[in-house]
């Protein structure tokens, strides 16, 4: 008789669980959203401001769980930066989910007495500089509040940033993308601190470098996330990492049109993020000539992230980084096959050179002009 009841209960788990598969199968499997760690050189509304300002939107609607975002100084120093991040995450109203994580004030070794050093040896520089138009500062007076004021009541994490890749990365085995729109130096400075992460990397998806074309930092000849931070670069283009690169190659071919620009500072109703997108890019679109030809590039990753159908030129390239200290520091190395395929240094990366456009800019208006707070926060 127990034998019975024991056969009698095993099929009637079998006949259950048969069951909610059938009803899973009806239903549609939908699998768990990616997890997305953010690492930035944060600026209110440019292109990293509106990255952040996407993912919010995104994770809200479930497509994707952004984890947390890292601040690296790039654009700006690391304070300057940091105040901009939380002040953001309130005025997403995502400060309670979304975590602002403090990392490198400084590259590995490209420090600001070094890029002096670089001026001095090699000129004066001819293009975007980041943080290094000024000295780092030196009080909390010296930081420049956002249009719409300093956070109110959010602070950054305790845990460094470096500290909470790793621990994401361990509790997310092979499901955590990096999201890299910044000088990768909190990303090498993980690699180095515990190369056991490398292998349970999902993937990075970075907007970086430059392959064949002109740079746009320094002197024009690298492209300014890599020049900041070369020797981090290497680091984390030699790790054994899937890597997908959308470097100036496409950016260079996605610019920022009036056409677009109208769609987002024209929506109605307004919402913070339109507002503060028609103020900053309204001098490109105004009777005088732009300050610089204005593309978007930081957000062309994450599109790539959500939607890889948006590369519609896409090559298996093996790139290296130019870390010695002349006029080719920070530049992209490339070749097109392996060129020391007994040593395992190099390591393949995806490199996107071109998107369908309208479909991307249709997602790039979609997200800008969603409700903000954003809705699911």
């Amino acid at each position: 008789m127990r034998y019975c009841f024991r056969l009698f209960a095993l099929m009637a788990l079998v006949l259950a669980a048969g069951s909610a598969g059938a009803d899973d199968f009806h239903r549609g499997h939908h699998p768990a959203p990616p997890k997305v760690i953010l690492d930035t050189d944060f600026n209110t509304i440019g292109d990293d401001g509106q990255a952040l300002a996407m993912l919010a939107q995104l994770d809200a609607a479930g497509k994707l769980d952004l984890l947390g975002m890292t601040v690296a100084t790039g654009n700006a120093w690391l304070w300057q930066e940091s105040s901009d991040a939380l002040k953001a995450v309130e005025r997403l109203g995502i400060e309670h989910s979304v975590g602002v994580y403090l990392g490198a004030k400084y590259p590995l070794l490209h420090d600001y007495n070094s890029y002096l050093y670089e001026v001095a040896t090699l000129g004066a520089p001819i293009d975007y500089v980041g943080a290094y138009a000024g000295p780092p500062p030196t009080s909390w007076s010296d930081i420049i509040p956002p249009p719409d004021g300093f956070a109110t009541h959010t602070r950054p994490k305790l845990l460094h940033a470096i500290d909470f890749m790793i621990e994401q990365i361990h509790r997310y085995p092979h499901e955590v993308s990096i999201l890299e729109i910044a000088p990768p130096t909190n990303l090498a400075m993980a690699i180095r601190k515990d190369p056991t992460i490398v292998p349970l990397i999902k993937q990075i998806v970075t907007m970086a470098g430059q392959m064949y074309v002109s740079g746009n930092a320094y002197n024009d000849v690298p492209e300014f996330n890599w020049w900041m931070d070369p020797e981090a670069v290497q680091i984390v283009l030699r790790a054994a990492i899937p890597k997908v690169i959308l470097p100036l190659d496409l950016t260079n071919t996605v610019p920022l049109t009036k056409p677009v620009y109208e769609q987002i500072a024209n929506h109605q109703p307004a919402t913070p993020i339109t507002t503060l997108y028609a103020n900053a890019y309204a001098p490109f679109f105004g009777s005088s000539p732009p300050p610089y030809p204005l593309y978007i590039w930081d957000t062309t990753a994450l599109g790539y992230l959500v939607d890889p159908t948006f590369a519609t030129d896409v090559r298996t390239l093996w790139v290296d980084m130019s870390t010695t200290f002349d006029s080719n520091y920070g530049k992209s190395i490339v070749y097109t096959s392996n060129p020391y395929p007994s040593i395992p240094l190099l390591q393949p990366a995806t490199v996107v050179f071109a998107f369908d456009n309208p479909r991307f800019y249709a997602f790039y208006v979609d997200l800008l002009t969603r409700p903000v707070p954003v809705h699911g926060h």
